[in-house]
């Protein structure tokens, strides 16, 4: 549980970075935290699919942290108009909260829902994969 601690207070900076419009430094901050939470190529981390890095992360905890870190770069990226990558980001992370709704379906959802609420507005139904469609009602 450390490192969950450790890695909470490192998306805070990060969030910190976003809104002080250092959108680079915490592009940087947010994948030295994927390294810290998964030992894996960051490559390897974008490409394989939500059910596959949810699988990787296991730990709803992980996966919290991992929407996150996906959310803040989402937020870095789009300052950066790179709304493609945004995208993309946003829609990773908004897949994340529907694999955590379904780790933890009993656990206190009140800033995970309000995450999924924010993601929602930022991410159209038709990207998100069909399998978590349903999951956003």
């Amino acid at each position: 549980m450390r490192l969950i601690q450790q890695l909470a207070e490192a998306i805070s900076g990060i969030a910190g970075l976003n809104r002080s419009g250092n959108h680079d430094e915490a592009l940087a901050a947010a994948d030295a935290q994927w390294g810290k939470l998964l030992d894996a190529p960051r490559a390897l981390i974008d490409a394989v699919d939500t059910p596959s890095l949810a699988a990787m992360l296991r730990d709803p905890a992980k996966l919290r942290v991992a929407a996150q870190l996906c959310h803040q770069e989402g937020h870095a990226l789009a300052a950066k108009s790179d709304p493609v990558h945004a995208q993309l980001r946003y829609r990773r992370a908004l897949e994340l909260m529907f694999e955590l709704r379904a780790a933890e379906p009993d656990g206190d959802r009140g800033d995970d829902e309000a995450a999924i609420r924010e993601l929602s507005r930022l991410v159209p139904s038709s990207l998100i994969d069909p399998r978590y469609r349903t999951a956003r009602r």
